[in-house]
């Protein structure tokens, strides 16, 4: 942090995105390559409630989750109040991106604004996650609208914005077929996961291959 540079951020984004999708790769081929057409949306649903490895993966997800939803309130929140100061109060652009004064601002004022509108959002959450027992649908839908737009659309969207070349150049190819992966995906996707929706789906339900195990473990008991 003390010698900061492009290049370190950089190295930093490669290498930690690189790791990402080494992870990320590894479990998916590693789930379907066992669950093949059952694989889920969520893979910890492939696993019997009986194995406690796999219920302590689900312990360590949750953790993670927990950790991870104040990081994305705090986005959500300079979102909510960038997008509030810009069309509801009508605060020109450049004031929103200006560095203020900590000495002039109102800290008691600025201070419960912020509070108002994270508990807006945790509230917003706390009311719609009830709704829905498809974590695996939830999770796909997030990934197609959010996670794609975010990773592949809109980073090559502005570099085709702000790249003074013409958009057949062989500086904007990269960014043009970034776009264009990341658009197929996302209509592929939710042509695949839309007719999906409409089924029904509950946290409950055990895969057949669970059934037939509890039901030789019982028998092996019993005998």
């Amino acid at each position: 942090m003390c010698c900061a540079t492009m290049e370190r951020w950089e190295k930093v984004t490669h290498i930690s995105i690189g790791f990402a999708w080494t992870v990320a790769a590894l479990f998916g081929i590693a789930g379907y390559s066992t669950f093949r057409a059952l694989s889920q949306g969520d893979l910890l649903e492939n696993y019997c409630w009986n194995d406690d490895l796999m219920n302590f993966s689900r312990v360590l997800f949750s953790i993670s989750i927990l950790l991870t939803f104040p990081i994305e309130c705090f986005v959500s929140r300079e979102i909510v109040r960038a997008m509030v100061h810009r069309f509801v109060l009508k605060e020109p652009i450049s004031e929103l991106t200006q560095e203020k004064d900590p000495k002039q601002e109102k800290g008691s004022e600025v201070d419960e604004y912020s509070r108002n509108i994270t508990l807006a959002i945790v509230f917003s959450a706390f009311v719609i996650s009830p709704m829905t027992e498809c974590l695996g649908s939830v999770l796909e839908l997030n990934g197609l609208l959010a996670a794609i737009p975010l990773a592949y659309i809109l980073p090559g969207l502005a570099f085709i914005q702000l790249d003074p070349n013409p958009l057949t150049s062989r500086e904007k190819l990269p960014a043009l077929g970034l776009v264009v992966f990341g658009a197929l995906v996302t209509v592929l996707g939710s042509a695949v996961l839309l007719p999906s929706l409409s089924e029904d789906c509950r946290a409950d339900i055990v895969m057949g291959y669970c059934k037939q195990t509890t039901s030789s473990d019982n028998s092996t008991l019993t005998n």
